[in-house]
């Protein structure tokens, strides 16, 4: 029989139990932040659309080879390729082009999920939006190919960097009664952006207008430094008790409801934290511990899937209409079904549960997908379609589930991390549907299936308060047993069966 353990009582998330006026401020700031920078992870589609030219008065299109091409302008004014006289031989730039804003992207994730454990969330996040701001700009103004792909490269670390360091403030500023709902709606935002920029894409046809018109906005969220305060319990578990009293006593009164024990109530949990729990673990710690090691290698697989799959199924989906406009917006809209229903499915399943239902299903319907006869055209697009709103909810609770598992001190580098995997699988979406058709459907479908097995082997966080320490991670670990050991009373199972 296995001992059970005090609870712990984190006295941050004990003054966030309700959803305050502050709340509701700091999350519609955060929330909308994400519409604009969204964008640039999107922009790709309209920078460099497909687009014909003629040669020397031949009726045929892009025919090469070809020293001045005659572009068809009747969609869009300007593109990367008329800009940068981008055809034949030297086409390969555009796939470099948007490979160095993956690049950027895979590093922002990374860079800054370290550098927010280290400086903290809120600061990093405003470095993050300026350099996005600044470089996306600076990408109308760029005049060739070469020092465009390297502000690209910029543009993607502001972006990467800007999205999980939202997350991860949002999240730390949620009881855990809440947390569900939150992580949720944080993604519903990607889906107005997803729609929209086919909007701002049909007004502005110029590439430089068009790229101007979605990096302006970002600058306004540089308010947040001023309009907003840092994480709390990022400030509390790096013993930082003078700035998060300060901030707990501002938000307090902003409420109108002083927290006049808040000090004394931090510092009481502080002191009965073990010195296991105040030694502040680093990234490479986690190798150290085998449960540790163990959530890592299992999400690091489940995040890389994630995005591999929902990727390559959008680039499926891509295929519904010859509209670009039309097909971008039918493709954003079909991802909000998930989005909504995940925000009571969260309440109501386990974390891994919920996370092993969506990747099955995600597999499930791409292999239904590869079965139906070609002759089906329409069946096939609706399949795919519920395929891809499952990875995408997949996406949603892994964001979540990634928060839950690891301590205060690498939780940023860990999604960080994280995020690097999803990138690469993003990358490899397009060699993957390079592939017959077939094929590719397959190796979609099958990875997703041996994904549902990995999240087995993960504790389950539903109901805990995030992680502070080490110590707090085992407790979830603990949990777990708890939970077998019910699960092999029910059945009549011994549990040395189920170890």
């Amino acid at each position: 029989m296995v001992k059970k353990h005090p609870t712990f009582h984190n006295p941050i998330e004990k003054q966030f139990n309700e959803i305050t006026r502050y709340h509701y401020f700091l999350f519609l700031l955060i929330f909308s932040s994400k519409i604009p920078i969204f964008w640039h992870v999107l922009n790709l589609i309209f920078l460099s659309p497909p687009i014909d030219f003629t040669c020397n008065g031949n009726v045929s299109k892009n025919l090469c080879p070809c020293r001045e091409p005659l572009w068809d302008r009747s969609v869009f004014q300007e593109t990367m390729q008329t800009k940068f006289g981008i055809h034949c031989e030297n086409s390969w730039w555009i796939s470099f082009s948007h490979s160095m804003n993956f690049v950027g992207l895979l590093i922002g994730a990374l860079v800054f999920g370290f550098l927010s454990d280290r400086f903290g969330r809120l600061s990093m996040f405003n470095i993050s939006c300026l350099i996005l701001a600044v470089s996306g700009c600076l990408l109308s103004f760029m005049p060739t190919i070469t020092v465009f792909s390297f502000m690209r490269s910029l543009e993607g670390i502001g972006c990467g960097g800007a999205i999980i360091t939202a997350f991860v403030l949002c999240i730390e500023y949620c009881n855990l009664t809440h947390r569900e709902v939150i992580t949720a709606l944080f993604h519903i935002p990607s889906n107005i952006s997803h729609v929209t920029l086919s909007g701002i894409s049909y007004v502005f046809r110029d590439f430089d207008d068009f790229q101007l018109a979605i990096s302006i906005p970002v600058f306004f969220f540089l308010c947040s430094w001023w309009l907003v305060m840092e994480s709390p319990k990022w400030l509390m578990d790096n013993y930082k008790v003078d700035r998060a009293v300060t901030v707990m006593e501002r938000i307090g009164k902003i409420n109108g409801r002083p927290c006049d024990n808040v000090r004394e109530e931090i510092e009481q949990y502080l002191s009965h934290q073990s010195e296991t729990a105040k030694t502040q673990i680093k990234f490479w710690h986690i190798f150290k511990h085998k449960q540790l090691t163990v959530n890592l290698g299992c999400m690091s697989v489940v995040y890389f899937l994630c995005g591999m799959g929902y990727y390559g199924v959008s680039q499926y989906i891509g295929k519904m209409s010859g509209n670009i406009h039309i097909n971008v917006a039918i493709s954003g809209i079909l991802l909000l079904p998930g989005s909504l229903c995940s925000i009571f499915l969260l309440h109501w399943l386990n974390r891994r549960t919920f996370l092993m239902i969506t990747i099955f299903f995600s597999g499930f319907f791409m292999i239904l997908v590869v079965c139906v006869p070609l002759k089906l055209p329409i069946l096939r697009v609706i399949l795919a379609s519920i395929c891809n709103c499952f990875f995408f909810t997949s996406f949603i609770i892994v964001f979540l589930y990634g928060v839950e598992l690891f301590p205060t001190s690498i939780r940023n580098s860990v999604l960080g991390f994280l995020s690097v995997l999803s990138r690469i699988g993003q990358i490899s979406a397009p060699l993957i549907n390079s592939l017959p058709e077939t094929a590719s459907g397959l190796i979609f479908g099958f990875l997703a299936l041996i994904g549902t097995l990995l999240c087995y082997f993960l504790p389950e966080t539903k109901d805990s308060e995030l992680p502070s320490s080490l110590d707090d991670t085992k407790i979830l670990i603990r949990r777990r047993i708890h939970l077998l050991e019910d699960d092999s009373s029910t059945t009549n199972v011994p549990l040395s069966i189920i170890d």
